[in-house]
Order: C-alpha cells, then sequence, then structure tokens
C-alpha cells in the first residue's frame, strides 16, 4: 500500500469512527450518567486505539480489528499482541470516565 493510500484509508477510518462515536453519543443521551460514561467511554478505548500491524511493521491499524484478525484467521498468532494493549486503553478510558461522573456527581 502507498503512503497515501494507508493516509486515506486511516482518514476513512477515523471517520466513519467519529460518526459511530457520534451516533451513539446521541442514542446514549438519554441513559442515566452510570450508563452512559462508560459506554462512550468503551467505545472511544476501542474505536480509537491504534497499534502496529504486524511485529516488524511501522504501519498501524485499529487494535480491534488486528485483535480479531489475529484471534480468528491467522493460525499461530497471538491475539494478545494488540489485545493487551486495547484492554488497557479501554481500562483507562474507564478510569477517566468514573472521575469524570464523580466530578459531575458533586455539583
Amino acid at each position: 500500500m502507498t503512503e497515501q493510500g494507508y493516509m486515506v484509508a486511516w482518514l476513512a477510518y477515523l471517520g466513519a469512527a467519529f460518526v459511530v462515536l457520534v451516533v451513539m453519543t446521541l442514542v446514549a443521551q438519554r441513559w442515566h450518567r452510570w450508563v452512559k460514561y462508560p459506554f462512550i467511554a468503551i467505545l472511544v478505548g476501542i474505536l480509537f486505539t491504534p497499534w502496529p500491524v504486524a511485529a516488524d511493521s511501522d504501519n498501524l491499524g485499529p487494535a480491534w480489528i488486528i485483535t480479531l484478525f489475529e484471534a480468528l484467521i491467522q493460525k499461530e498468532a497471538n491475539p494478545l499482541r494488540a489485545g493487551a494493549p486495547l484492554l488497557a486503553a479501554v481500562v483507562l478510558c474507564l478510569v477517566v470516565a468514573t472521575v469524570q461522573f464523580a466530578i459531575r456527581r458533586r455539583r
């Protein structure tokens, strides 16, 4: 893949991920805060965590896609290579959502 094609693919993915995030935020608008904040945090963590496509590659891809690809398609791959950082990013987003929930609850 050329550098220009790589950038176009990332822009298309990020645009689609942003649209999904906005739509799901609108869907969750009427939910309780204790459900909405973790839901959006998990969605952000999953959609926007990049990871190298291969162990020896500089190209990045969405970590959730790499995890699924390695778990379902490749025979001798390690899905935790991208899955562990993805889980760490989701946990970090949940911590931020919990802090945000606690701050808004005090108001």
